[in-house]
């Protein structure tokens, strides 16, 4: 058990490191467009799940269900409200994404939250359960929503050559060069 506090201490050091370079990357890139990316999106929660399974595995604290409940609809909403705070859009038939500032207040409100809640509590293990919890829920919450612009924005994007026109009567897709509409029979 001597060990213990030595590995808490280097588990520590690293999740320091970790935030000290996605603080950086954050501030560099949060305004700037980017492709929207699943896999990226999908590895950030995973990241996040992974996160809370190893904290909770080695406090071997329980927090109760209640608690955890409270803090998983709270974080899912925050992450919702979140990503509404990044644009998704079509450019050059790519969906791209811009973040406003409003992603970086939240972002750094729910840190500066936690952070204040463990120094002013002493660190109590329900606590920075709970608040891991709430993160993880937020962190889901929001790139959950974000994956699901992605594919609405997916689906707007069509492709020219296959249905370039619509019938003026129904509105349906129709290829280049047919006199009929296929859904209405309409004279095109």
């Amino acid at each position: 058990m001597v060990m213990m506090p030595l590995i808490m201490k280097i588990i520590s050091v690293i999740f320091l490191i970790v935030f000290v370079l996605s603080t950086a990357l954050l501030v560099l890139t949060f305004r700037k467009p980017r492709k929207v990316s699943v896999f990226s999106l999908m590895l950030a929660m995973i990241i996040s799940l992974v996160t809370l399974t190893v904290f909770s595995l080695l406090t071997h604290y329980r927090p109760s269900l209640l608690l955890m409940a409270a803090m998983v609809v709270a974080g899912l909403l925050i992450g919702v409200v979140w990503s509404q705070a990044t644009r998704i859009y079509i450019e050059n038939g790519k969906v791209m994404s811009h973040n406003s500032v409003w992603y970086l207040v939240v972002w750094g409100s729910i840190f500066a939250l936690s952070q204040m809640i463990a120094i002013t509590t002493n660190r109590l293990p329900s606590v920075i359960m709970a608040l891991l919890v709430m993160s993880t829920a937020s962190i889901i919450g929001m790139n959950g929503r974000i994956i699901g612009k992605y594919f609405a924005a997916k689906s707007r994007i069509t492709v020219p050559e296959a249905a370039s026109s619509q019938c003026p009567k129904c509105g349906a897709l129709v290829s280049n060069g047919t006199r009929f509409c296929g859904k209405c029979g309409g004279k095109l």
